[in-house]
């Protein structure tokens, strides 16, 4: 009799083990099946979002030739007559850009009249000189950059006229690039002065610089970062123009890629 029940007993567990092990197996499909279905679903939609990006790179790529394509008659002759003076944060912002720029202004009907590089310790050192301090600024002594400063003998420092040159003026001033935080203080109190004495200023840079560019153009100022594209370009020119201010280009706190055409006939 003991050996029955021993028996029964053990039948029934091997029943049990074996309806365990059917119910995870069957789990387990389920687990396995769910996510066969989870992954096809992200796989169509990865295909789908490959899909409409391509599409996006396209209308991309077809804004920007249509924009190059419209680049020489929208900024052709905007700026005629005007006289430029470009100020250059270092030799690397002006090695860079000197004959893009150059070329760009030719383009919009500009004369460029000024080239300039001006260094934060060349700045300081005027200022101790005007100051009575040659040896230099003492900690905390603010200095007042005027538009005459460092000039080379001909022309000042925006390119305009001295005694020598006295029908030479400045309409624009375009001030290329930073030095960082050793010439910040120097390039916004130039973008101010500039902006004070009439005249038209842009600030060129990079997005990489866009906290800085959003600074100078809280003074009133066209900043751009995107200089490279012909959206920038346009910007730019258009900008100067129609006197729009603002920061504008790739970066986070840019308003736009470009500044809007209010109209056309505006620039011609």
């Amino acid at each position: 009799m003991t050996a029955v029940f021993l028996a029964l007993g053990l039948g029934i567990l091997i029943g049990a083990s074996l309806l365990d092990e059917g119910k995870l197996i069957e789990s387990q499909e389920k687990l396995i099946a769910g996510l066969e279905k989870r992954f096809d679903m992200l796989q169509s939609e990865r295909d789908l979002l490959e899909k409409e990006n391509a599409v996006l790179i396209s209308q991309i790529n077809d804004h920007k030739a249509l924009l190059a394509a419209l680049e020489l008659p929208l900024i052709e002759g905007a700026l005629a007559g005007r006289r430029v003076s470009v100020v250059y944060a270092d030799d690397g912002w002006r090695e860079n850009w000197q004959e893009p720029l150059k070329g760009l202004m030719e383009k919009a009907g500009a004369v460029v009249v000024g080239s300039k590089l001006i260094s934060g310790l060349a700045v300081e050192e005027h200022a101790a000189l005007q100051s009575g301090h040659p040896g230099g600024l003492s900690h905390g002594q603010s200095f007042i950059l005027n538009l005459q400063a460092l000039a080379d003998g001909t022309k000042g420092l925006l390119g305009e006229g001295t005694e020598q040159t006295p029908d030479s003026s400045v309409d624009i001033v375009l001030l290329v690039g930073s030095g960082g935080d050793s010439t910040a203080d120097w390039e916004k109190q130039l973008a101010a002065q500039a902006k004070d004495a009439g005249m038209g200023i842009a600030v060129i840079g990079t997005a990489e610089m866009e906290n800085h560019l959003n600074e100078l153009a809280k003074i009133g100022v066209l900043a751009l970062d995107n200089l490279d594209d012909a959206a920038g370009r346009i910007a730019l020119v258009l900008g100067l123009s129609s006197k729009k201010t603002g920061y504008y280009g790739v970066g986070r706190h840019a308003k736009a890629p470009w500044t809007a055409i209010d109209s056309l006939e505006n620039h011609r």
